[in-house]
């Protein structure tokens, strides 16, 4: 009996972690100008606007998370400070067109494989 209790606990767990780490307004956002799309990389806070940036991991690109966009609930409530950063594989959708030498503007729809650390 106990077992059959765990399992449900442990699988209700898991199923409340991949609905907080969906935000399915990003997609929905009618300003949203493109796909939606894939990378890796760190999420962190900067000063300046916008605040929160993801670095795609291995370019010099530099993705600006658009201020008042909400973050999946997984991730917005593990980052709090300038200190933290998030590493992970982010489906992001634009909200700006990709311009070179230009930040690119986007919302983030979803996050997986999300790693915590402090910034050295």
């Amino acid at each position: 009996m106990f077992l059959k209790y765990a399992a449900i606990l442990l699988l209700s767990s898991g199923l409340l972690l991949a609905a907080d780490s969906v935000n399915p307004s990003c997609k929905a956002d009618k300003r949203v100008v493109g796909a939606c799309f894939a990378v890796h990389g760190r999420l962190s806070n900067w000063n300046g606007n916008p605040t929160r940036r993801i670095w795609i991991v291995g370019t010099k690109r530099v993705l600006g998370v658009r201020e008042g966009t909400e973050l999946p609930k997984a991730l917005d409530d593990r980052l709090g400070d300038f200190d933290d950063v998030a590493t992970g594989d982010f489906e992001v959708c634009p909200l700006t067109v990709e311009q070179p030498g230009r930040m690119h503007v986007v919302c983030v729809a979803s996050v997986a494989n999300i790693r915590m650390s402090k910034r050295k």
